[in-house]
């Protein structure tokens, strides 16, 4: 095996190892895949997971209502706010 393959080996296990620390991060956030999908299109993407690094998930009351807020950890602004239906 020459110089160039064992090159490309490296370059292919270094981006193996930052692809499973990245996913291990998603991982972490503590919310469901489907949760990810910050632009409500129905399906999340890789980005759309890789965002979800930086949002955290609170709970918060909004008109009564017990409903879990996304919030980015940089600023502290929500992100999104989940509310379930309600109720009559």
């Amino acid at each position: 095996m020459g110089k160039i393959g064992r090159f490309l080996i490296v370059v292919g296990l270094v981006l193996v190892m930052l692809g499973a620390g990245a996913g291990i991060l998603v991982l972490r956030t503590g919310y469901s895949i489907q949760e990810m999908d910050w632009n409500s299109d129905g399906e999340t993407t890789v980005s759309e997971m890789l965002r979800a690094i930086d949002i955290g998930r609170r709970s918060i009351r909004k008109d009564g209502l017990e409903c879990q807020e996304y919030f980015s950890f940089k600023d502290g602004l929500p992100v999104r706010v989940v509310c379930p239906p309600a109720r009559e």
